[in-house]
């Protein structure tokens, strides 16, 4: 294999995986995104979609020209832009790649907010316009949703809901899916793999499943846990926690905000504030978190014939002897 070769399949291959999760990781920071008020929330999303959208362009754009005849240096420097509408570009001839007009302004949007905004606020000017990220992103909602949405003040502000969610994920699809099209037949021009990515990769949600809302997910954690709470779920992890793990007091009127944490990782803070305090009443520290570890495991033996040997004898009754860390 020549180096062009090996770079082309491999390192652009890599790239491509990290380029899946840079937009697996906006789209899910918009997804957890309770409100349109937070600038930090914007900067968030933004932030990974510039990043993942322009390392897509641009593997598009060295598959589709890299000519081994070709200066090097000047091609490589070539790619040393954050102008995402420069690169797109770069495929309109070759593969009669065009964007719809909404989709070019998130385009432009991404381009604007990489050039400009992503270290504005280390600038002394930006005291006259401290959210500047986030007015762009609330004023593209409002355009094409017609909608009005208020920032004013985080407890007023407007709820992300269903349908921002999908409207986004719709956006981002339609400027993904046919560059990555393009990789893809390039790809197979070149009797090369760049475009393969494990399926187990968050990139794999993107690139091979098409998926760019995390509806499924929500549902996924709503139909297992009715799974674990029902007569059903009989197999050795759920006997084990029954019979093994005594529940802590959490409070059933804060049911809502447990279930929330199970799903966004911002939500368990406060929740992990208050199992700290709870912890407080455990002796058995030590034993309870071995235990805890020993539930999750995916090859766990246990039941009535066979008990891990690991795990044999320890109890998780509060005791006095227990040590808490």
């Amino acid at each position: 294999m020549q180096p062009d070769e090996y770079w082309k399949n491999f390192n652009l291959g890599t790239e491509l995986d990290i380029a899946g999760r840079f937009l697996f990781n906006g789209l899910q920071a918009f997804h957890e995104m309770e409100h349109f008020a937070a600038e930090e929330d914007a900067f968030e999303f933004l932030y990974s979609m510039a990043v993942g959208v322009e390392r897509l362009l641009k593997i598009a754009i060295i598959l589709t020209e890299h000519d081994t005849s070709a200066d090097q240096e000047s091609f490589e420097k070539s790619l040393i832009t954050h102008r995402h509408q420069d690169l797109a570009r770069r495929l309109r001839e070759p593969h009669g790649l065009k964007f719809p007009a909404r989709e070019n302004e998130f385009i432009a949007l991404l381009g604007r907010f990489y050039k400009s905004q992503r270290y504005g606020r280390y600038s002394l000017n930006s005291v006259s316009a401290p959210t500047q990220e986030r007015d762009e992103l609330v004023k593209f909602l409002e355009k094409h949703l017609a909608i009005k949405i208020d920032t004013s003040c985080r407890l007023s502000a407007t709820p992300n809901e269903r349908k921002h969610r999908k409207f986004i994920g719709k956006v981002v699809s339609k400027i993904v899916n046919p560059v990555h099209q393009i990789v893809e037949n390039e790809a197979r021009r070149l009797n090369i793999y760049t475009h393969e990515v494990d399926y187990r990769s968050n990139a794999s949600k993107i690139f091979l499943s098409k998926k760019f809302d995390f509806e499924d997910e929500d549902i996924l954690q709503a139909e297992l846990m009715a799974y674990f709470l029902s007569s059903e779920a009989c197999g050795p992890n759920a006997q084990f926690i029954r019979d093994r793990i005594k529940p802590l007091p959490f409070d059933p009127a804060l049911e809502g905000e447990y279930l929330a944490a199970l799903r966004f990782d911002r939500k368990k803070i406060a929740v992990l504030d208050e199992l700290e305090a709870l912890y407080e009443d455990v002796t058995n520290f030590k034993e309870r978190r071995e235990l805890l570890k020993a539930s999750a495991l995916e090859n766990l033996t246990y039941g009535e014939e066979v008990e891990d040997e690991e795990i044999d004898g320890i109890e998780i009754e509060n005791g006095e002897d227990g040590e808490r860390r």
